[in-house]
This record gives structure tokens, sequence and C-alpha cells, in this order.
């Protein structure tokens, strides 16, 4: 799952940025009512990825980096 920034410009929504995507993959719009709104959603967002994130990155390989 990717997070794209988007704006809306009074007739669609254009995405900020470039994305490769195949036709008809399916794409879900999340519109937040206030700016708090949204900075809730990153914050959750962020924290619900915390587990797999701390999984990836706490390892003996990574372990040298630990020392710095």
């Amino acid at each position: 799952m990717r997070h794209i920034p988007a704006h809306y410009d009074g007739e669609k929504v254009v995405l900020d940025e470039p994305v490769s995507l195949s036709v008809n993959t399916p794409v879900e719009v999340v519109i937040p009512d206030t700016q708090e709104e949204l900075a809730d959603l990153k914050t959750d967002v962020s924290l619900a990825s915390l587990p797999s994130l701390t999984r990836i990155w706490d390892n003996p390989r990574d372990a040298e980096y630990d020392k710095l």
C-alpha cells in the first residue's frame, strides 16, 4: 500500500506525484474533513506500520547501525 498525496482541482482529484498503475487498479480515496483529521490519519498509519518496521530493522545484520 502506498500513500500518494493529491488535491482536488475543482473538477477532479489530481495526484501530486507521478505514479505507475496498471489499468483497473483499485484505489481508495480518503477525504479528511480537517487538517487535524489528516494529521491524525497520517499518525495512525505510521503507528499501524510500526510493528512491521520494527521486525524489519531489528535483526542481526542491522546491528552494526546500532553502534553509530
